[in-house]
């Protein structure tokens, strides 16, 4: 889902990791905190003033705990998927939070409501322990940061359950509107409408509280816009990928697939199979030696080739060799298959049958399987 993550640990199978975009606001919350909240905070707390070795160590720590509490309010997403038949594989920490990576969205609006609701629920009760442990500890910079973490726990639940997809209480939305419509796809309709309206008004909110009078608070102003600028985007594309889903569900690929089992030889030069695609209209070639699938050669594998040595060119010398080839099975899901296509960003791949080359599936065709139900008004 993201790119320039890092693997940090596992737990309970889960992978771990942390975007780089969480190293920019780790050090901008330290510092907001290490130079604003904390000192002004412990001074009309003690009266005393608070150094500045010890307000940075304060800082570091709060925005340390207060992204392990966002990893704890994942992980509750994460088990409860699991507890409900997903399988949870990885958390990813960035620059607005944390996402968690399922395999597949929930088949029903139980689970779609259990898996949404159990993230804002485990913020509320972070935030109630730490206030409970706040108004019990004696050490005022102790007491400071609990009560930091409560507040900001308690205002993370409260984002969450925005009702604006693909926020949780999106997601909360979209289970009761699934429920009454019963087509998952109407519901993320109107959960992604809601949450495009949400980011319309948080950027609207942030560029208000930058410009307008008394117009202080650049810093919460940008955060605010930039949270709507995310919600809106992401609402978007969590729709596109729904329209996907629902469109092409159920759907295999031996349902649209063409059977051809044309294929060239590794010992084939590239100007003889140019002469191939170009009268069959391709953009690859499987390649197969002795009955056995063992690579793929496209347009762009030949064009780093110059015109004068592709006579003396085999393919072998510029095909995709089988150990970097994706194949998919006849009885493959077209959505299954249009996510391998996009996280590989492959234009084409080879459909093998017990060992055998069936023909090949392009993007393609699974876009124009896709036009063709919406048209209809098909859900899969």
């Amino acid at each position: 889902m993201f790119r320039n993550a890092w693997r940090l640990f596992s737990i309970g199978g889960i992978e771990v990791r942390i975007h780089a975009s969480w190293l920019l606001i780790f050090a901008l919350l330290t510092w907001s905190l290490a130079t604003g909240f904390f000192p002004q905070a412990y001074r009309e707390l003690t009266g005393d003033r608070l150094s500045d070795v010890t307000a940075w160590i304060l800082g570091g720590l709060s925005a340390l705990l207060l992204f392990i509490s966002v990893l704890v309010h994942e992980l509750a997403h994460s088990f409860m998927a699991r507890a409900r038949g997903l399988e949870a594989k990885s958390i990813t920490l960035f620059l607005f939070g944390g996402v968690s990576s399922l395999s597949s969205e929930s088949p029903n609006p139980g689970t779609e409501f259990l898996v949404a609701i159990v993230g804002p629920l485990t913020s509320l009760a972070i935030a109630g322990i730490c206030f409970l442990a706040g108004a019990v500890v004696t050490d005022p910079q102790a007491g400071l940061v609990l009560g930091y973490l409560a507040v900001v726990n308690a205002l993370v639940a409260g984002f969450n359950l925005i009702p604006g997809f693909p926020l949780d209480g999106g997601r909360v939305l979209r289970s009761i509107a699934w429920r009454a419509t019963n087509s998952v796809r109407r519901a993320t309709e109107i959960a992604a409408t809601v949450g495009q309206v949400a980011g319309f008004g948080l950027i609207l909110w942030g560029l208000a509280t930058i410009f307008l009078p008394p117009a202080d608070d650049f810093f919460s102003g940008f955060w605010l816009a930039a949270i709507g600028w995310f919600l809106q985007n992401a609402a978007s594309a969590s729709l596109q990928q729904v329209v996907l889903e629902t469109g092409l569900r159920g759907v295999r690929v031996s349902s649209i697939l063409r059977p051809d089992a044309a294929a060239t030889t590794p010992q084939t030069m590239l100007d003889a199979l140019i002469e191939d695609l170009l009268r069959t209209n391709r953009r690859a070639m499987p390649v197969v030696d002795r009955g056995e699938l063992v690579g793929i050669v496209t347009i762009s594998d030949i064009s780093q080739v110059p015109s004068e040595a592709r006579a003396r060119t085999p393919v072998s010398a510029v095909m995709s060799g089988r150990d970097a080839l994706r194949t998919v099975a006849p009885s493959a899901s077209l959505t299954d298959v249009l996510r391998l296509l996009s996280e590989g960003d492959y234009d084409q791949l080879p459909v093998v049958q017990d060992g055998t080359l069936v023909g090949m599936l392009s993007r393609g065709d699974v876009i124009r399987q896709l036009q063709l139900r919406q048209a209809l008004e098909m859900e899969g």
